[in-house]
């Protein structure tokens, strides 16, 4: 008895440490993959404006892949840093509970199986069908499907506590039945995205009766990656983080368990 006694004031010490720069009557937000690219953008952005930000990546603590995340948390104390592995159970289930009576408004699923450089991206989904790597698309399944819903299992007890209630995950075009790229182009990405889609869809209707929102965004073609932003087409990560940011803050009942293009703001079709 004195041994559960001491653990369970052990973790309310460690849930009030990690939470004790966040504003009390300010909204919260958990991003997977903040580390680089969307996820980062959108720690900066939210944490600027005044959200309590948990923003996880599942490099180590003083990683150097953290450093561009550490400058925003240098100025923004509201915001911590976590690490988190999303194809790791217990690591998700340990933050959980570490954080088991944090409130967490929007639960943004945004971590996902990609390539350092928009070139090497390119390389690895136009692999044709009898090229398939089972191993690579078991992990592509694992990262971007599977991923979201560990987070999910986790945390819905967080949402359920907040005011806003709102699961958001980031999806592509990739995934798209109603309009499939070309060729053999997202083989193994798309077919991940795909079942995500229809995870998240299905989670809509499920966590309905709670009043929980369950949204999808893609965008067209953003320039998370430095060798794409010089390309023609590809805009800047600020301005459309900014968009998705909008739409998460004002989309309500009519976008949950749909997929809403926040570079266009319009629902994109499955």
């Amino acid at each position: 008895m004195i041994r559960r006694i001491l653990g369970l004031l052990a973790l309310t010490l460690v849930s009030f440490g990690a939470a004790a720069a966040f504003k009390p009557n300010a909204a919260t937000v958990l991003i997977t993959g903040s580390n680089h690219g969307l996820g980062l953008e959108l720690a900066r952005q939210y944490a600027d404006l005044g959200w309590n930000v948990i923003a996880t990546a599942r490099r180590p603590p003083g990683d150097p892949g953290l450093a561009a995340l550490q400058e925003i948390q240098a100025q923004h104390p509201n915001l911590v840093i976590e690490r988190l592995d999303v194809t790791d159970t217990k690591m998700i289930q340990a933050l959980a509970a570490k954080y088991h009576d944090q409130p967490i408004d929007v639960l943004l699923n945004n971590a996902a199986a990609v390539e350092p450089t928009f070139a090497q991206d390119m390389a690895e989904v136009s692999k044709p069908y009898d090229q398939i790597d089972f191993d690579a698309a078991a992990h592509d399944f694992d990262v971007n499907t599977l991923g979201p819903m560990r987070v999910v299992q986790a945390f819905a007890p967080n949402v359920f506590l907040s005011k806003q209630k709102k699961m958001v995950a980031i999806t592509s075009s990739a995934g798209s039945f109603a309009t499939p790229l070309p060729g053999a182009i997202g083989m193994n990405y798309g077919a991940s995205k795909a079942a995500l889609n229809k995870y998240m869809t299905l989670l809509a209707v499920a966590l309905k009766p709670k009043g929980v929102l369950v949204e999808l965004y893609q965008p067209v073609f953003v320039a998370t990656k430095d060798d794409a932003k010089s390309m023609r087409g590809a805009a800047p990560v600020n301005q459309e983080v900014a968009k998705l940011i909008k739409l998460i803050d004002t989309q309500g009942a009519e976008a949950s368990g749909k997929i809403t293009n926040f570079s266009t703001g319009k629902i994109d079709a499955f």
